[in-house]
């Protein structure tokens, strides 16, 4: 992750430069570089649209990387309902691809 707050800052050009941009101090964005704090979503994605997209907030913020993964398993799953077993444990699904 410190890499990514690196090419954030080096997007800004400093800590400082960053930090005015996001609205936090100085600090703050050094604690990000140390790993001490973590990038809260709403900074993260405040980076992703001051920056152009040029830094992600997936990059920056473990949280929004996770929530994109499992969207991303969502869109490969089968478009097909999936249909919850009978009483004893059968599974019927009708001509028209719904589950009963």
């Amino acid at each position: 992750m410190a890499e990514n707050i690196s090419a954030l800052i080096n997007h800004f050009g400093n800590q400082s430069s960053t930090a005015k941009a996001l609205g936090v101090s100085q600090a703050t964005v050094s604690y990000w570089l140390s790993g001490f704090q973590k990038v809260s979503p709403e900074k993260a994605l405040l980076a992703e649209v001051v920056t152009h997209g040029a830094i992600k907030a997936s990059w920056l913020c473990d949280l929004i990387a996770q929530v994109e993964a499992r969207h991303k398993v969502g869109e490969s799953s089968p478009k097909f309902p999936i249909s919850a077993p009978g009483s004893d444990g059968s599974v019927c699904v009708s001509s028209t691809g719904r589950g009963v």
